[in-house]
């Protein structure tokens, strides 16, 4: 047993003290189960070009699968596609039950070709879905720091930068994903992020009204946006939620900036502002 990348790793194979490299991320492994964990947990990441003839023979030299790893050069020869060959692996120990193996290869079904920074953007926004929000705002930045952002049309980089909002206000607060909804909007002109930095802005006890001028937005969206405010606060003048605002304040009077974020993700959900991924 073996502890890697965080996780406890039950080995029965061959356990060698001479790793392999994955050449993308640097990545050590030293068994087969690694191996497999890998694969099923960087599933976004898999491509024809990770699996490589140096892999196929420390597969067999190392960890002592030689049929295995015969099995992986005919499949490679024959031009066997890449979900075949992550099948073989993964099929090798018994790491993974077959609706595992099945839930990784239908996954593998929707990328195969799709572009890496595309992998990643899905990657990315499954950790936000699932609550994830340190790891997805490590991986959207990732994304936007990659040669692979200048592929990406202005809608799409602005849905990334709304989805950083969605997880800066789950993490650090309302002032940082105020501005990244802004910069969201500004280039997908989405209606949610336009919303959603109104509603930072409300919440931050900003003056909205300047800022709905500044955007020049027409009548019709400034009552929506007015009403639904409004109705937010009418619910939570209700729910007896205005004492939680005064509480708010009285942490920012006395320097509990740890206190003050834990309550402000609590309002924000009970007050129903919809922080949904584009």
């Amino acid at each position: 047993m073996v502890i890697n990348m965080g996780n406890l790793i039950l080995c029965s194979g061959e356990r060698t003290s001479r790793p392999y490299v994955f050449p993308s991320s640097n990545f050590r492994i030293y068994s087969i189960e690694e191996l497999c964990y890998y694969l099923y947990n960087h599933v976004y990441l898999i491509e024809e070009s990770l699996i490589t003839d140096s892999l196929i023979d420390w597969i067999g030299t190392e960890l002592k699968l030689t049929e295995r790893s015969q099995k992986l050069k005919n499949m490679k020869e024959q031009g066997a596609d890449i979900k075949t060959i992550v099948t073989c692996i993964l099929c090798s120990c018994d790491y993974y039950n077959e609706g595992e193996i099945k839930d990784i290869l239908k996954v593998l079904d929707t990328i195969i070709g799709m572009p890496l920074v595309k992998r990643n953007i899905i990657r990315a926004t499954e950790f936000l879905k699932n609550k994830k929000y340190l790891e997805s705002l490590r991986a959207y930045e990732l994304i936007l720091s990659s040669e692979g952002a200048t592929d990406l049309t202005s809608e799409e980089y602005g849905s990334i930068l709304h989805n950083m909002g969605v997880a800066l206000v789950n993490t650090k607060g309302l002032s940082s994903a105020s501005e990244l909804f802004l910069r969201a909007y500004e280039r997908n002109q989405r209606e949610e992020s336009l919303k959603q930095y109104l509603y930072t802005i409300k919440l931050k006890g900003e003056d909205i009204d300047k800022e709905l001028e500044q955007l020049q937005l027409d009548d019709s969206l400034k009552k929506e946006i007015d009403n639904n405010i409004e109705i937010i606060f009418e619910e939570a003048n209700e729910s007896h939620s205005m004492s939680r605002i005064k509480r708010l304040r009285q942490y920012i009077a006395e320097g509990k900036i740890a206190e003050y974020y834990r309550d402000v993700d609590e309002t924000i959900e009970k007050w129903k502002v919809a922080e949904r991924p584009l």
